[in-house]
């Protein structure tokens, strides 16, 4: 079930996204260009609903073109794309247009985006200028409409900005594509493309492995263009700085020795004595272990203004301080005028020197030590721990025995997910037993890393991704864990919302246990561990199965004996968990003389107060017995046919809690009916995953060739075994019925419909009657029985049309405001499931037919009549 947004939370969710303001690595806010309800359609609008502090503001922007032109004021703005070819901001303008004065816009007017706050940071996107360069440069000298300034800048970083921050972007453009007015700026694994000076400036700006692109230009003498034009100030130590990246050529046609590594710009400015070239802009530009292309052919030089306004020239060995460190490929060389730093020189570029103290997000974790432990009750040690970073990249090592963790990362960018699975277990998996499996979202708070981090993994933690993550756009924690789709993005709002869910249903154990107010379940220290434990035996996390696509889904939290917990009802209010309440029950359980567990499906299975009066008939099993004699364990899970009950672990957790002398009620039916492989959409993933065969008319098992545990009956013979040698008493129940008529008769009679046809698309491997496999299972094993189809078909025709629907689920919307686009209302009723009068119903016929079965005449002295 998904967990909405608690109304009652709205003041813990505020204090928390406070709290998680630099959280860089989730969103505040969505942009779409075709935006649905709490969505932005343009950037410019999501921007201006910025909050007025200076907490990190991040914007996810989907897939699409936006044609907008940004300037971006505040600090602490963060844009994350959904790919660098999936997120694009474009405009055509070039310096040379017209402004609303008439006048040309000029250089810096000709930007697509500007940044004059600090700490801005982007990722997985394009910054584009659409202005047609290449057109506007084929036209003839004389030609009205050509643009003769044709500097069209993608990104200007102003003078107000810095430790700006950019990993996987693309900034395009020809003339001018990228100017840094000053602050330090750091790229990673990104890529400038352009033609003329087309990374300039005075800033202090890092590229490290990246790409810078020389584009073709049609009709042009050399050289085509020039990759950089620093204007860095004679005082500032570092300018334009390459590390670990390549020069190289947008395509073939780009010629041999067409593009200089740069020329010194010493841009004309206003002094006291007059306006002419700065003589302190000392240009700096250097390139460090850096792969060059044969398109490259070293510096060149650069005209200027004199003080009399006269046209003067630069030269790279006019000051300038042009240098290249380890410089390689056929673009390399030493000869003529290519400056190379001495190996004591180039230990002063290093990154953490360069930019003085700041760390980039995107620089994250430079060797860094990630410990944690996992907690889950029953899970197997050594487990897997698999370590995910926001592009996919992947660190793994195991537990020890007792869950602890620890392992070494370098290069990783956050948000990190930590997951853990059992050895050997396919945590996608839905056919086969799957292990334990859980996760945890780390989302840094700072804006940098620390050198140790703790991510600790947990049912919490584990639900607190599965929250982030669904309403994010993710099937579940697992989609995350496994994701193709890069980089990751969370919902800030629904991580808050989460994690204060969790304070409000657990703070109070949590303060029972000792441990401290604020307590992080991803993040706390070692030394909480023990009592931490205390609380997470009590309880059971397992991930839920998605149906339509037939995968592994969000996550569901669930105490001891299988209470839904987290859940908000319908008020909006997360019920406080009961930490000494679950240990009475506990107790109360090891002493009475009688256990009944059940294992079944919806029919019978416990549900939070969100959907009431939806009811299971399980959940109301126990007011028909005496409490001090007999106790009611309910594991039926909704969804579950017998073959996925098992499969999906939840046996596994029932089990746990069996002991010799116990009773064991088994019933299945509905959902192991589900084996029409043409049925559209969930048919194949049916058969996949839940589908079981029923008996044919003579009582023989059906299934394919080799896989026999495909058999309905073998499949509840698993259970019946497993209770057998543990001594403990199997009952098998035929499914409770559904709410169907005979067709084509005017009375209202209910029947059987636990049986599959062929139908016209031969969709069916095997078809037969579930309800006489059981029946036909019961026998052959010698175990009680009780036909509760039939008890509930007699209980339905007895209810007759005017009745059936206040014990079935048809309720007033408008009383269940929770059903009025579900079925389960009174135009459109669940003809499956009960509300707690048909539950309450059903549990008596059970508790009935317990009375008059011989076998069970030890349980049955304990009923309540």
């Amino acid at each position: 079930m998904k967990h909405s947004v608690a109304i009652g939370l709205v003041a813990t969710v505020g204090a928390l996204l406070s709290f998680q303001s630099h959280a860089t690595s989730l969103y505040q806010a969505v942009v779409s260009s075709t935006p649905k309800a709490g969505e932005y359609g343009s950037i410019k609008d999501a921007l201006q609903k910025a909050p007025e502090d200076k907490s990190t503001y991040s914007i996810y922007i989907k897939p699409g073109l936006y044609n907008e032109q940004i300037i971006i004021d505040r600090d602490n703005v963060h844009f994350i794309g959904a790919g660098r070819d999936r997120t694009i901001i474009a405009k055509a303008i070039a310096a040379g247009m017209k402004g609303d004065n008439g006048k040309n816009i000029g250089t810096s007017g000709s930007r697509v985006v500007e940044i004059n706050g600090k700490d801005f940071t982007a990722q997985s996107l394009t910054i584009r200028n659409d202005f047609d360069y290449l057109t506007n440069d084929s036209k003839a000298k004389d030609d009205p409409s050509k643009i003769k300034q044709t500097q069209a800048v993608a990104l200007l970083l102003g003078k107000k900005s810095d430790r700006s921050a950019f990993y996987d972007v693309s900034l395009e453009g020809f003339q001018d594509t990228f100017y840094s007015k000053g602050g330090r700026s750091y790229f990673n694994n990104s890529r400038i493309s352009g033609t003329v000076d087309f990374i300039f400036g005075n800033g202090l700006v890092i590229f490290d492995n990246s790409d810078i692109v020389a584009r073709y230009r049609p009709n042009q003498e050399l050289p085509l263009g020039y990759l950089t034009a620093p204007s860095t100030n004679d005082k500032q130590a570092f300018g334009l700085v390459f590390i670990n990246s390549r020069l190289i050529k947008e395509d073939n046609r780009v010629p041999a020795a067409s593009y200089a590594l740069g020329r010194p710009w010493h841009p004309t400015t206003t002094f006291q004595d007059g306006r002419y070239a700065d003589p302190f802009a000392m240009g700096s530009t250097t390139f460090i272990n850096t792969e060059m292309d044969g398109h490259i052919y070293g510096w060149d030089k650069m005209h200027g203004k004199d003080i009399n306004g006269e046209s003067i020239w630069f030269t790279p060995e006019d000051g300038a301080r042009f240098s290249e460190y380890k410089s390689y490929g056929s673009g390399a060389s030493k000869e003529g005028y290519r400056p190379q730093l001495s190996d004591n020189d180039a230990t002063k570029f290093t990154i953490e020197n360069m930019l003085d103290g700041w760390q980039p997000i995107f620089l994250a974790a430079q060797n860094t030590t990630v410990k944690g432990i996992v907690s889950a009750h029953l899970m197997d040690f050594p487990a897997q721990i698999t370590l995910s970073d926001q592009y996919g990249r992947k660190a793994s090592t195991t537990t020890d025995k007792h869950g602890a963790y620890q392992l070494k990362i370098k290069d990783f960018i956050p948000p990190f997910v930590v997951s853990a699975a059992e050895q050997n277990t396919d945590c996608l998996s839905n056919n086969t037993l799957r292990g334990i499996c859980m996760a945890a979202l780390y989302a840094p708070t700072k804006p940098q890393l620390e050198q140790n981090i703790n991510i600790n993994i947990n049912p919490f933690s584990d639900l607190i991704l599965s929250d982030t993550a669904t309403a994010s756009g993710y099937l579940g924690p697992q989609q995350v864990v496994s994701s193709p789709k890069l980089p990751l993005i969370f919902s800030a709002e629904e991580y808050a919302s989460s994690v204060a869910r969790f304070h409000q249903g657990f703070d109070n154990s949590l303060h029972d246990l000792g441990l401290p107010k604020h307590f992080d379940p991803v993040q706390y220290q070692p030394q909480w561990q023990p009592a931490f434990a205390q609380l997470t035996q009590w309880l059971w996390s397992n991930r839920n199965y998605q149906t339509k696509v037939g995968e592994v889904a969000d996550s569901t939290l669930m105490d001891r004996f299988f209470q839904p917990l987290l859940v908000p009802d319908l008020q909006g209010k997360v019920a406080a968990f009961d930490l000494s309440a679950i240990q009475k029950r506990q107790q109360q359980v090891n002493t009475v003389p009688h256990r009944v567990f059940i294992i079944g499906d919806s029919t019978a299975s416990n549900y939070p107060q969100v959907v009431a009066p939806r009811m299971g008939w399980g959940q109301t099993f126990q007011e028909n017995f005496d409490t001090q004699k007999v106790q009611i364990i309910n594991g039926a899970q909704s969804g579950r046919s017998s073959r996925s009950y098992y499969n999906q672990g939840w046996f596994r957790y029932l089990s746990s809690m069996m002991r010799s002398g116990d009773y064991l009620l088994i019933q299945f039916g509905h959902n192991d009916e589900k084996c029409d492989a043409s049925s559209a959409g969930r048919g194949p993933y049916d058969v996949a995953n839940t589908c079981t065969y029923p008996n044919n008319a003579d009582g023989q098992i059906q299934a394919p060739a080799g896989q026999e545990s495909l058999s309905f009956q073998r499949s509840l013979e698993f259970f019946i075994d497993y209770a057998k040698s543990h001594k403990i008493t199997p009952v098998l129940l035929t499914p409770v019925t559904r709410m169907k008529t005979m067709k084509g008769k005017n009375e209202f009679t209910v029947v059987s419909t636990h049986f599959t046809k062929q139908n016209s698309t031969k969709g069916f491997s095997f078809t037969g009657n579930y309800s006489q496999t059981i029946k036909d299972t019961a026998q052959a094993n010698n175990i009680a029985l009780l036909d509760i189809e039939t008890r509930s078909i007699e209980l339905a025709n007895t209810l007759g049309e005017e009745n059936w629907k206040d014990y079935w689920l048809a309720v007033d919307p408008i009383k269940y405001p929770y059903y009025k686009d579900r079925a389960g209302r009174l135009d459109k009723p669940d003809i499956t499931h009960f509300q707690e009068k048909g539950a309450k119903a059903v549990a008596k016929l059970i508790a009935k037919e317990i009375r008059q079965t011989p076998k069970l005449k030890t349980l049955s002295d304990s009923t309540i009549d």
